[in-house]
């Protein structure tokens, strides 16, 4: 197989992102498509209940994939700003609903944008405004189907005052918990890892690789779980 950046697996199929061509799996390892539409293409995630999946690049830009008919059903490019977006994104429970963190002018705003799947339109755009807030991670709890995010508040100087894990509901950043510098980032690069599917490439160019981690020895953790436990 190919030295993928990122590589992650569903009940069917597997998808791997080497940057420049995202390759599709079956569950027996059989190479069923290759597809060449996005640069920069390192982030996939599978809808739940809907037999395709999404591809996040770098540059600004969603590929949305068919499984059924192994296609592209549409591409778009979300943001024209040249900063890096490599933040979080997830789908709801029922996979109605896509979530991705984005970064629109200026490049160190974050906000985080939501679409419906039916036609991958936005519907609500949040935290576009709020320049002290940056958003990095945001996951949807299996179980509950709550959305818990990850990020950080920046003091009146604009550097790190300190990091966070909330609860998103009714649009609205709620039961915050705060977070330390050090643990901030190694939550950061934990949840970087685990949405590209632990790939020893990914390991190799993380951020807990060069602050010395251990990386066979990772600390499995979801978002909810550090808010209740505050």
């Amino acid at each position: 197989m190919p030295n993928f950046w990122s590589y992650i697996t569903g009940d069917t199929y597997a998808v791997g992102c080497t940057g420049q061509t995202v390759y599709v799996y079956d569950a027996s390892g059989k190479e069923l498509a290759r597809f060449k539409d996005i640069i920069y293409a390192y982030t996939p995630m599978f809808c739940p209940g809907q037999s395709m999946f999404v591809v996040k690049s770098t540059d600004g830009r969603l590929a949305v994939y068919s499984l059924d008919q192994m296609r592209l059903i549409k591409k778009f490019r979300y943001s024209k700003t040249d900063a890096g977006q490599d933040d979080g994104l997830c789908f709801s429970k029922d996979g109605k609903y896509f979530y991705n963190i984005e970064r629109h002018i200026p490049g160190y705003n974050s906000c985080l944008s939501i679409y419906e799947t039916s036609g991958f339109h936005r519907v609500q755009q949040l935290f576009l405004s709020e320049p002290a807030l940056e958003l990095d991670h945001i996951e949807c709890d299996a179980d509950s189907g709550g959305l818990y995010v990850l990020g950080f508040m920046r003091d009146e100087t604009g550097v790190f005052d300190y990091g966070f894990a909330a609860a998103l509901e009714s649009n609205q950043l709620t039961s915050i918990t705060r977070i330390d510098f050090d643990r901030y980032l190694y939550i950061q690069g934990y949840k970087k890892l685990e949405i590209m599917g632990f790939t020893p490439k990914a390991k190799k160019w993380s951020i807990l690789s060069y602050r010395g981690y251990d990386l066979e020895q990772l600390e499995h953790m979801k978002l909810s779980d550090l808010i209740c436990a505050a």
